[in-house]
């Protein structure tokens, strides 16, 4: 089976969301100083939810790619601790490690020589494989994405469009 409208249409999804604002949105020009602000109706500041998809997005290649690899305990070894990033420029990092994670996933996809539906090293249940951790990526950082655009809104700091 021919897997390469599969790979580069996940490479290019995880990249650039086709049908609505996406994570390079709603991380693009995200004030630092509001990263930590706790929002009424919100249960996570930005800097929680963006540390977040990082770790997380950082142990799915770990899974993916490492033989040794030992999955966080969940929650504390998700989710920050503070609501408050200890700096601007360990926000500023998170969100370009965030990126950068999400490229390299979109990198593993493409790769041919990624047998996309072989189990990763550590699976313990059978369809443990790179496509199932690329479609757990995507949907993830979907969904926090549309949470930091709704705390942007609340913020009124999201831009009209």
């Amino acid at each position: 089976m021919d897997t390469s409208q599969l790979r580069e249409t996940l490479a290019r999804q995880l990249r650039h969301s086709q049908a609505q604002a996406g994570l390079s949105a709603a991380l693009e020009g995200f004030p630092p100083d509001l990263a930590g602000r706790q929002v009424a109706g919100h249960r996570h500041t930005a800097w929680q939810q963006v540390e977040h998809m990082r770790l997380a997005a950082e142990d799915l290649i770990t899974y993916c790619q490492d033989s040794h690899y030992e999955a966080q305990t969940w929650p504390d070894g998700y989710w920050p601790k503070s609501p408050q990033p200890p700096s601007a420029e360990v926000w500023s990092t998170s969100n370009r490690r965030l990126l950068d994670a999400t490229e390299q996933m979109a990198g593993i996809v493409e790769d041919p020589n990624v047998d996309l539906y072989a189990n990763v090293p550590t699976a313990e249940k059978e369809h443990h494989h790179t496509l199932r951790a690329a479609l757990i990526l995507l949907d993830h950082n979907g969904y926090h994405a549309a949470q930091l655009i709704a705390l942007r809104q609340a913020l009124g700091i999201w831009p009209a469009r």
